[in-house]
């Protein structure tokens, strides 16, 4: 009977690859999640398990191990216009020689109205994305954290007419990505 067990069990194993075995099963895997994640946020495991062949465990370890490794984030994007954010804009910022960069980016970071901050090459040194409730709004922010602020030499404003293309969802077919193959365990 022992015998009989161990090749029932053998042959369970034979059917059913783990499909960890390699670095590029788990890069597969953790595309194919994310994928289905990016679909529907709130898929549930088991539905994710059942459509990649995989138990609802792999599936949940997976996504657990992509949220701790900052590869994805799963949360609610409230829309702007929402909450009468309807005025988007651009401002572009040189930083005052002398002027400790890190401080400004911390200090912008901190401001409710600022989505979108980047370090930049070229003319600029920061590149800001904001929403307002008005141009009154705008002009009340840019007083506030950009006029006459001794770290910031010069601004540059720009009134975004409308947005043509926000991309959030990534296509990851084809894509070798090294971050996203993570660490090697279910």
């Amino acid at each position: 009977m022992a015998g009989r067990k161990g090749a029932s069990r053998d042959a369970r194993d034979k059917q059913q690859p783990n499909p960890l075995d390699s670095a590029g099963d788990v890069y597969a895997l953790n595309s194919q999640i994310i994928a289905l994640l990016q679909q529907d946020g709130r898929m549930p495991y088991s539905t994710i398990a059942t459509a990649l062949g995989v138990s609802e465990g792999t599936v949940r370890n997976r996504v657990r191990q992509l949220i701790d490794e900052n590869i994805i984030t799963i949360q609610a994007e409230a829309m702007p216009e929402a909450f009468g954010y309807n005025f988007n804009a651009q401002t572009f910022i040189k930083v005052a020689g002398g002027a400790d960069i890190d401080a400004v980016i911390a200090r912008l970071s901190a401001v409710p109205e600022v989505f979108y901050l980047t370090s930049t090459l070229g003319r600029f040194d920061l590149g800001m994305a904001t929403y307002h409730q008005s141009h009154e709004h705008y002009r009340a922010f840019l007083a506030a954290h950009c006029y006459g602020q001794p770290d910031i030499a010069v601004i540059e404003t720009c009134m975004v007419l409308k947005v043509h293309k926000m991309k959030l969802q990534w296509n990851l077919e084809g894509e070798r990505r090294p971050s996203l193959r993570g660490k090697e365990h279910s």
